[in-house]
């Protein structure tokens, strides 16, 4: 396991929020942050609270990342769990949409876990292998080069807007 530090504060004690962000920092950057070890779909917590591979849930995981790089949409995706009877992380029987689009998204899932300040977007850490991966860097690669491949904004000299064509977030057929 070891810890990137893409940017540290300076030493600053002015105000009680700055100090609060300050101490999260430290602990992120020491590598003693809980946030390393929030749990998420596809791990549980062992006696010393570090994330554990939970293999069955794991498996939906990895199929759900497969299936999406197979060419399956996210709609797609929540039918084949539906239809095999796969609840979802809360327990219900219909997966939503968001929870799939987040999976896909989740670095956390490589075994790699990222800290950013939300309120000032300054401080990042990123702690590499802070527990066993469920699916390889290279395939949350190629998701989410897919993603951006299926995806129907468009990045301009104006910014970013939608396509004026039809979209899908299907994978595109090659003839």
């Amino acid at each position: 396991m070891y810890l990137l530090i893409l940017h540290l504060p300076k030493l600053k004690f002015h105000s009680r929020s700055e100090n609060i962000r300050l101490g999260l920092a430290m602990r992120a950057a020491n590598g003693t942050s809980g946030l390393y070890k929030r749990k998420l779909f596809g791990y549980t917590k062992n006696k010393s609270g570090d994330l554990v591979i939970d293999n069955e849930r794991a498996k939906v995981v990895r199929n759900i990342f497969r299936w999406f790089l197979d060419g399956a949409n996210v709609l797609g995706i929540i039918k084949k769990l539906s239809e095999a009877g796969i609840p979802s992380p809360a327990g219900k029987e219909q997966w939503n949409k968001r929870a799939i689009e987040k999976m896909l998204e989740n670095e956390k899932y490589t075994g790699t876990v990222s800290l950013l300040d939300s309120a000032t977007q300054k401080y990042e850490f990123q702690m590499k292998e802070c527990h066993p991966p469920i699916i390889t860097e290279s395939e949350f690669r190629a998701v989410q080069e897919e993603k951006k491949k299926r995806s129907n904004i468009v990045s301009d000299g104006d910014g970013k807007r939608r396509s004026s064509q039809k979209y899908s977030s299907k994978k595109k057929q090659e003839y």
